[in-house]
């Protein structure tokens, strides 16, 4: 029995030695994003850091000024990015903890160049959140991180929130790091990333999601329009609570419709070794805004409008596939659906999807339903008696 009580002692002292390598939260320093850019001799990494004194809940000093932001800025360069993140230790007296990063934005410089370097580091470290999402911008990404929004604390939380805002516009994209790096992988698809820009057209420039970015094997390709990127989302189903301007079919006035709802489906189908798509949208909307005089109770009236928004539809989803054709990067991933659907056939085609894509036949139809129909009759115009 004594041995048996001093075995028990032994597993049980070993399985209270705590956690070893446990870090203390005032050694750490939370980084809430990140900015890449390309050097001549490397890369220059830019961490917005949460700053400990500004989110505290009891901080001190009199309030926020630009010397005391809630975040702090920190860049290093180096050979790698590694390298980099590792030459901030120089810098910071706090160990750099990746694990609440919300986003990664990239130069459109380093993005064009080669990004193997780039997708290898964040797929390797254990400390980042998949979920993380992934922007390109034209301009310097330190500079787009270290800008200070109006609305929120700090550049990290409002980047996170407008690119997610890509639903209500219809006009951007979102893509988070794991299905980034799915399509990354894949070698018959171009990954999309969100397009961030800094609007200088106000008196203070402001960050704001307009369209999106191709890649294309390691690096970007093309630039997507706002109607461009509105078509692969109405392929991808990311149209949902979106608006949508048509002209009155009567009088050619505008006519803002908010998408309720917006269902795509694929079907595919080979004529030898030419692949076909039918591409087939149903879409619920609800006229929010109306500058026309026309009476939409009248079914009829009713009707053609909507054809007008069907059309539309069509046409933002033409402008999409013919683009991803004129580039041969098949970025609305219909090799998914041809796969999916005809896996023996894919098998002996795939090694030459580029050319079979570019000469692949897309037909487009998008049924529209307008609910919820105002019962008041327009305003009729005043007439002024002389």
């Amino acid at each position: 029995m004594r041995k048996i009580a001093l075995g028990l002692i032994l597993i049980l002292s070993l399985l209270q030695t705590g956690c070893w390598d446990a870090r203390e939260i005032d050694e750490l320093a939370f980084v809430l994003s990140i900015g890449l850019d390309k050097t001549d001799y490397g890369f220059k990494v830019t961490a917005q850091i949460a700053s400990p004194e500004t989110y505290s809940k009891t901080p001190s000093g009199s309030g926020l000024t630009q010397k005391n932001k809630p975040f702090w800025i920190v860049t290093s360069t180096g050979k790698t990015i590694f390298e980099a993140i590792r030459n901030m230790a120089s810098i910071s007296s706090r160990h750099i903890f990746w694990s609440h990063i919300k986003v990664i934005v990239i130069s459109e410089q380093l993005a064009s160049s080669n990004t193997l370097e780039i997708f290898d580091f964040f797929s390797r470290n254990p400390e980042l959140r998949l979920r993380t999402l992934i922007a390109v911008t034209p301009e310097d990404a330190g500079k787009v991180l270290d800008m200070v929004p109006v609305m929120e604390k700090d550049p990290a939380i409002y980047l996170e929130k407008v690119i997610k805002n890509k639903n209500l516009t219809g006009k951007s994209y979102d893509i988070m790091l794991k299905d980034f790096l799915e399509d990354y992988l894949d070698p018959y698809v171009g990954p999309v990333t969100s397009r961030i820009i800094i609007d200088k057209s106000k008196s203070e420039p402001i960050l704001k999601t307009s369209g999106a970015y191709v890649f294309d094997h390691n690096k970007v390709s093309t630039v997507l329009s706002e109607e461009q990127t509105r078509g692969l989302l109405w392929i991808k189903n990311k149209m949902n609570a979106s608006i949508m301007v048509v002209n009155c079919p009567y009088d050619d006035m505008p006519i803002a419709l908010e998408i309720k709802n917006s269902k795509s489906s694929i079907k595919s189908y080979l004529d030898g070794e030419v692949p076909h798509f039918s591409i087939n949208l149903k879409v619920d909307a609800t006229i929010t805004e109306q500058s026309c005089l026309t009476n939409f109770n009248d079914i009829g009236k009713l009707n053609k409008l909507e054809e007008s928004l069907e059309k539309s539809i069509c046409k933002d989803i033409q402008s999409t596939i013919l683009t991803a054709k004129d580039i041969q990067i098949d970025f609305p991933g219909l090799s998914f659906t041809l796969h999916r659907q005809h896996r023996k056939e894919w098998n002996q085609i795939s090694s030459k999807w580029d050319q079979l894509f570019k000469d692949s036949k897309v037909n487009i139809a998008a049924k529209v339903t307008i609910h919820h129909v105002s019962l008041a009759k327009p305003l009729e115009p005043i007439k002024i008696q002389k």
